[in-house]
């Protein structure tokens, strides 16, 4: 494995810092049972951060349990909500806070966003999805938007090399397009989809077309700006972000307040608030605002005495830097699948190391001889080592890979080279 030295500043600083990194993860080392582990099944929920943890406890205990406008305990409430609504906004670099709406996970998100558009789908409209995304990006716009609606349901296919179609894309969409939902990243092998390459054509092709974007699986690996997208709707989760089991829904204001989703009658029936159905959970929005907090922190470890600058812009900096260091745990991963035995061994998706800054650090993998239950087995009783097996959520192996099930190795910032070699030497024993 080669771990030589890099001449990036930005990567070497961001290494001196790691160890203060990886402290912040209490769950890091050690399970709840106290066996040691290596956790590299990010991809399914990241690890959470101490701030974060810490949070939700204390705001349970002294936050209103509703918003208001008269008591200081309910202004209170209110002022916090709007808080987090304004950090998450600053994290997608989003024009206002009231564009951000909270839901009890991105699939709840989506499926509310599709019951809003009642009315603005038909028979005519075509609906694109492609078969690289997470299926909560997928079957809001089959089953509402296809069976309810009565939209034709298009599937943008993906190539060999496990790379979105875009030329394939752009050929399904029409002037009858409705939305295209496509994925900043694969939720099973990484691939970060370019959406520069083919939006403004979308754009051009279809005026009256929605881009939804499904960010869950790369909102911990680089910088979102929905600005720069020029999407319509985008969505993350707040576990894939070392905060708690939130969906947060941002999208054009305008947009939103054409929209139409079910709610309670007596909800206001105002942006972001009629997207929310029933009272909003203070603790977990209290773990999202500390676990965005962290990433700031994180900047400010990286890059200590930079000029104040806005939320925006540090965010940024947090994710440059987060996505540095994750390149380099590709190029490890890469250059070693490399040299594996191919008769033995299959990586799905993009395998060049070249390419490591086309991709995150989530690896769908499959050893010759073991189904994926007993690889999973085997790596934990090697060496501790966490990984996931099955279909992942993803469209990819429903209907391109046509597999039941894949084993995925998924990394995060917090996982240190060292964690790395052992599991790709691991691996390199079990082949043996």
């Amino acid at each position: 494995m080669n771990f030589i030295m890099s001449s990036d500043p930005l990567l070497a600083r961001f290494k001196a810092v790691h160890p203060l990194i990886r402290k912040r993860f209490p769950q890091l080392e050690k399970d709840i049972h106290g066996n040691r582990r290596i956790h590299l099944n990010c991809a399914a929920g990241t690890l959470v951060v101490d701030t974060a943890a810490k949070a939700m406890s204390e705001a349970a205990s002294w936050l209103n349990s509703l918003p208001g406008e008269v008591y200081p305990a309910e202004i209170t409430t209110k002022e916090f909500h709007w808080q987090i609504r304004q950090i998450a906004a600053d994290f997608l670099n989003a024009p206002s806070a009231h564009e951000i709406s909270f839901h009890a996970s991105t699939s709840q998100a989506l499926f509310n966003l599709a019951l809003s558009m009642r009315g603005s789908i038909r028979g005519k409209n075509n609906l694109l999805v492609t078969d690289l995304d997470h299926m909560a990006n997928v079957s809001p716009w089959e089953s509402v938007g296809g069976k309810w609606w009565g939209g034709e349901v298009r599937r943008a296919r993906v190539r060999d090399n496990s790379r979105l179609d875009v030329d394939h894309l752009l050929t399904l969409v029409d002037r009858d397009t409705r939305i295209v939902a496509v994925t900043l990243a694969s939720n099973s092998i990484g691939t970060v989809v370019p959406l520069h390459l083919f939006v403004p054509e979308v754009r051009r092709k279809a005026p009256s077309c929605l881009i939804v974007v499904d960010a869950v699986h790369h909102a911990l690996h680089g910088p979102i700006d929905v600005q720069a997208l020029d999407c319509d709707i985008l969505a993350f989760s707040g576990y894939k972000v070392f905060g708690p089991m939130l969906g947060v829904l941002w999208g054009k204001k305008a947009l939103l307040d054409r929209l139409n989703p079910f709610r309670v009658e007596t909800n206001k029936n105002e942006t972001p608030f009629k997207f929310e159905q029933g009272t909003l959970s203070n603790p977990a929005l209290a773990s999202l605002g500390a676990s965005l907090n962290y990433l700031l922190w994180l900047t400010d470890q990286v890059e200590p005495g930079a000029p104040l600058e806005s939320r925006s812009v540090k965010f940024r900096r947090a994710m440059a830097a987060i996505s540095a260091y994750e390149r380099e745990i590709s190029r490890v991963v890469l250059e070693t699948f490399s040299t594996f035995d191919k008769a033995k061994w299959t990586c799905y998706g993009l395998v060049d190391p070249a390419d490591r800054g086309r991709r995150d650090p989530t690896f769908a993998f499959e050893v010759s001889g073991r189904t994926s239950g007993q690889l999973k087995k085997s790596l934990w009783e090697r060496g501790g080592i966490q990984v996931a097996e099955g279909n992942h959520y993803s469209a990819v192996f429903y209907r391109h890979l046509k597999k039941e099930s894949i084993c995925r190795a998924s990394f995060a910032h917090y996982i240190s080279l060292e964690e790395t070699k052992a599991f790709l030497e691991a691996l390199e024993e079990l082949m043996k």
